[in-house]
């Protein structure tokens, strides 16, 4: 939800409700894919499952792992400053004049891809890589907008508002 008070702070949090939604799509979609292959390849449907279920587990529990040091929401925009919730619950503060670039990319798996200009001006200041993302720079900031609300296009304003005062 945003917040149109004095204060003009934007919040942006993990909405269950989208991720319940999206979840049960992928679990009518699978379905529909299993019984479609089972009837091409004339096998039981328990086979498929048991052979695409496994490979299905393993991407997503590599998928967690992977993510597990990257910043996450809830994301805070403040006038001051950009608040990043990271590993561990911890906050990392980003003052607007201190960000070089913030850009939400991605359609089906958006982000918004952070960096500072000055680490070390940075709340707490970031050491090399223990924020970054595994093949991204090392002051440079990844945070996964699935199931956001409010939606990307409210964030991709604000942050225009906010950087184009800078």
């Amino acid at each position: 939800m945003v917040n149109a008070d004095a204060s003009s702070v934007a919040d942006f949090h993990y909405s269950p409700r989208r991720h319940r939604t999206a979840m049960v799509l992928v679990a009518l979609a699978a379905a529909a894919l299993v019984t479609a292959y089972a009837v091409v390849f004339d096998e039981p449907w328990w086979q498929v499952l048991l052979r695409f279920g496994f490979i299905a587990v393993a991407a997503s529990l590599t998928l967690r792992w992977s993510m597990r040091r990257q910043p996450r929401l809830p994301l805070r925009l403040t006038e001051e400053a950009l608040h990043l919730t990271g590993p561990g619950g911890t906050t990392l503060t980003i003052d607007w004049a201190n960000v070089a670039s913030a850009q939400v990319r991605g359609a089906l798996d958006p982000r918004l891809v952070v960096r500072p200009l000055d680490p070390r001006q940075t709340r707490p200041p970031m050491q090399p890589g223990h924020w970054s993302t595994p093949g991204r720079g090392q002051y440079e900031l990844v945070v996964q907008l699935t199931w956001m609300t409010p939606d990307r296009d409210v964030l991709r304003r604000e942050l225009a508002r906010r950087l184009s005062t800078t």
